[in-house]
């Protein structure tokens, strides 16, 4: 007979000889793991990637990748559980041959990503068509596990196995394709534990950074970053469903300074450095500006799905006369718009905010404030621009009317923001903020102090 009887069996000898291979790679690993990591962490430290000063590091990251391993599997092994319980009683209720046996295949195939899933189900629709008669009952069949197919994804990974392993899905699926073409149908099955080890190397080794970046499944961009590439984009539409988003899920004043006004900040510094021209700072400077009123209308809305407070002080209902406020936009049209944002946030105090650009002369704001009972002025100096011109009209007002309540907003994203106020207080203003709601805050702080009746030509914040 010879070997040519056996000649059928050479497709099988070489994923078999890989799959032999790998057992006993992963078993020798096993028996040895602790060698094995020592040595490992040594050529980490010897080829440079992290070092023997960072061992804290390196354990970090060995135990953050088996955490993640190990909670991908228990969550898979879950969802298979449930799979494989499900189709069991629906096939013996449908009277499909074996159900037992079809139930725990399609269970442990549920661990192969993507192609698993479809050889499970497909093995019982085919005994079906040959076991069962017409066509009524294999379509019934079909349809239990297009349905067990859609509760298992839309649910039971939903609920148990969403973001267990940290990668995100085109980087699973990129990982499954290199893998196999690797190993064979075996690196199918190893491909998602060893994706997720490369993730956490990424995330620990400096040098290997971007490899984090590629794979895992968290945000690639920052919010603000988000919202203002969208802006430089000149796409509102996404823009706006980021701020609705943000409010969904932050306290919704904070979208101000969380999103909307580091986007004034990054155009300003953008222009200085020459990245954006003064057209393209414009447009993202109008785009803020519409999307202010769509940001408030979307609080307000928030604010009505929330139960009303256990209880008011009844001090808080009476009439007030407004506090006057001057809002002076120092450098110009983003100044302005930051102006805005705050008024809105001051839309349920009584404060009346006038604001008024950056055009006007020092001489003039003076006799501006002088003229009109203004009990408060608040400055807008967005950074990264200089605050001398700030400074210079502070001192001036603060030397002509001693008794005025002076507010500098220097507001702004940690990475832009002032290393110290103290300059701006020496000028003599009486509070310097990094964020509005600071600033809202502490004009709110002042509803108290004496005011002057508001004339006619004051306009509210709301309209400002």
């Amino acid at each position: 007979m010879g070997f040519s009887g056996f000649a059928w069996l050479w497709p099988f000898v070489g994923p078999l000889g890989t799959a032999g291979f790998v057992a006993a790679l992963v078993i020798f690993m096993l028996l040895d793991h602790r060698d094995l990591r020592d040595r490992l962490i040594g050529l980490i430290g010897l080829i440079g990637l992290i070092g023997h000063g960072q061992l804290a590091t390196t354990t970090k990251g060995f135990y953050e990748a088996g955490g993640r391993v190990s909670r991908q599997l228990l969550m898979q092994s879950l969802v298979s559980l449930v799979y494989g319980i499900l189709a069991f009683a629906g096939l013996y209720l449908l009277h499909v041959p074996h159900p037992l046996v079809w139930a725990a295949l399609g269970a442990v195939l549920r661990f192969i990503p993507y192609i698993g899933p479809v050889l499970g189900a497909g093995a019982p629709i085919l005994v079906s068509l040959a076991a069962l008669e017409g066509w009524t009952e294999p379509l019934i069949v079909f349809a239990l596990f297009v349905v067990l197919e859609l509760f298992t994804n839309l649910v039971l990974e939903t609920v148990l196995y969403a973001g267990a392993a940290g990668v995100s899905q085109v980087a699973l699926l990129v990982s499954v394709a290199f893998w196999t073409w690797l190993w064979g149908p075996l690196g199918l099955l190893m491909a998602s534990p060893l994706t997720v080890c490369l993730v956490v190397i990424g995330k620990h080794v400096p040098g290997l950074a971007f490899v984090g970046m590629l794979m895992d499944d968290k945000p690639a961009l920052a919010p603000e970053y988000g919202y203002y590439q969208r802006l430089v984009a000149r796409d509102l539409s996404e823009a706006s469903e980021l701020i609705e988003s943000h409010i969904k899920t932050n306290p919704p004043e904070s979208v101000y300074d969380a999103l909307m006004l580091p986007a004034l900040n990054y155009t300003e510094r953008d222009r200085l450095e020459q990245r954006l021209s003064l057209e393209e700072e414009a447009a993202v400077i109008e785009a803020t500006r519409e999307l202010i009123s769509d940001a408030a209308e979307s609080i307000r809305r928030h604010a009505d799905t929330k139960p009303p407070a256990a209880s008011t002080d009844p001090s808080l209902l009476e009439p007030r006369q407004p506090l006057a406020v001057l809002g002076y936009a120092v450098n110009g049209a983003a100044d302005e718009v930051a102006l805005a944002m705050l008024a809105q946030l001051l839309d349920d105090l009584p404060i009346a905010m006038e604001i008024t650009g950056g055009r006007m002369q020092a001489v003039e704001l003076l006799s501006l404030v002088r003229d009109r009972p203004f009990a408060v002025v608040c400055f807008s100096d967005l950074p990264p621009s200089s605050a001398s011109k700030t400074r210079y009209l502070v001192k001036k007002l603060r030397s002509a009317l001693p008794e005025l309540q002076i507010v500098v907003g220097r507001w702004g994203p940690p990475a832009l923001a002032d290393e110290s106020p103290q300059a701006l207080v020496d000028a003599g203003a009486n509070h310097v903020a990094s964020l509005l709601v600071a600033s809202r805050n502490y004009l709110g702080s002042l509803l108290e102090m004496p005011r002057i009746p508001v004339p006619d030509t004051a306009r509210t914040c709301g309209d400002a």
